[in-house]
């Protein structure tokens, strides 16, 4: 009989209705009341923590959010991850090369870069003293063991119709610029190219098809231009007076990539350079 009494008690607790009401502290004054029972007040606290509960769950499940979970990220992910933190530091290592690589250019053309500045071993020491020896006019004379092979390798070839390659096989080069040659190429007084007058304001032009990969001004040299050919080929044009160019732009030979100085005498200073050796223009190009 008593535990229907409680039971009883209970039911009426839970059904019993309590009136909510919300008062302005200032004037006393009634703003909001509702009567609720402690049944629905609990169904209410229950639908709420389930809502907010499924609201939290569908923010991590469905959103990029869960990739903050620790341990959530796929095997996949993870692999793309590292693999474009390798790819970036791939990207900026060859960004830093190309920077340093147009650093030095720039300052080979300004002259600030002398050999006896840069730390070299004793053996990369030893072949820059032979080349400093070496001229480009005066061959050593060959060994008895090359003559022989030479002798050889003609012998054998007499008949044959095939050919090697010389450097400018099916380039036709283009004249940078109209006029008179006053200056030619003597590399032993340190002319590496020739020099052509120019007439006011005159167009200069590409001599092969190629790419511009660097324009820079110097003092003693003014703007200087230096496009990059096929063929190990690379051409110089100092003295300008205004590149129609920028850096990284695809050139066609005879394309004007600059104007000459607007003075009456202007001489613009043209070098042809070949796996990094200087050659005489005048043996590739009619003037």
């Amino acid at each position: 009989m008593s535990n229907n009494n409680n039971t009883t008690k209970d039911d009426s607790q839970l059904t019993t209705r309590y009136r909510l009401i919300i008062k302005q502290i200032d004037n006393d004054k009634e703003v909001w009341n509702s009567s609720i029972t402690r049944l629905r007040a609990i169904l209410l606290i229950m639908l709420v923590v389930f809502i907010s509960g499924f609201g939290m769950f569908a923010l991590f499940a469905w959103t990029p959010l869960h990739y903050i979970l620790p341990g959530y990220l796929k095997n996949e992910t993870r692999v793309q991850i590292v693999d474009n933190a390798i790819r970036l530091d791939s990207l900026t290592r060859q960004m830093e090369l190309r920077q340093l690589y147009m650093e030095n250019i720039a300052r080979i053309l300004n002259d600030e870069i002398t050999i006896d500045s840069i730390a070299l071993d004793e053996v990369t020491a030893a072949n820059l003293d032979s080349v400093k020896k070496w001229t480009p006019d005066i061959l050593s004379k060959s060994s008895p063991e090359s003559e022989a092979f030479a002798q050889e390798y003609e012998k054998d070839e007499r008949f044959n119709l095939t050919m090697l390659p010389t450097p400018n096989e099916g380039l036709l080069f283009h004249i940078p610029l109209s006029g008179n040659i006053v200056k030619t190429f003597n590399p032993q007084q340190g002319a590496y190219g020739i020099e052509i007058q120019a007439a006011r304001n005159a167009a200069v032009s590409a001599v092969l098809d190629g790419a511009i990969i660097a324009i820079t001004h110097t003092i003693a040299h003014g703007y200087v231009i230096i496009v990059q050919h096929n063929n190990n080929f690379a051409s110089i044009y100092r003295n300008i007076g205004e590149s129609l160019r920028q850096v990284g732009d695809k050139v066609t030979a005879g394309e004007r990539i600059a104007l000459a100085g607007t003075t009456e005498n202007n001489t613009i200073l043209f070098e042809l350079w070949h796996t990094g050796i200087a050659v005489d223009p005048l043996t590739y190009i009619a003037f």
